[in-house]
């Protein structure tokens, strides 16, 4: 998922494991996703999404 981000031009991004199955993305400081809102994880096009190309 770093990867993805960083071609699309993220510059500061964060991977950590979070408690209880929680899956965030924050991508240059602002969290662009969570888990705990959607109650999955991101699909390839979301997590396109999270970063202007």
């Amino acid at each position: 998922m770093r990867a993805h981000l960083e071609k699309r031009g993220a510059a500061d991004i964060e991977l950590r494991p979070g408690k209880s199955g929680q899956f965030d993305v924050t991508v240059d400081g602002a969290l662009k996703y969570t888990r705990s809102k959607t109650g999955r994880f991101p699909t390839d096009e979301e997590i396109e999404d999270l970063v202007p190309g």
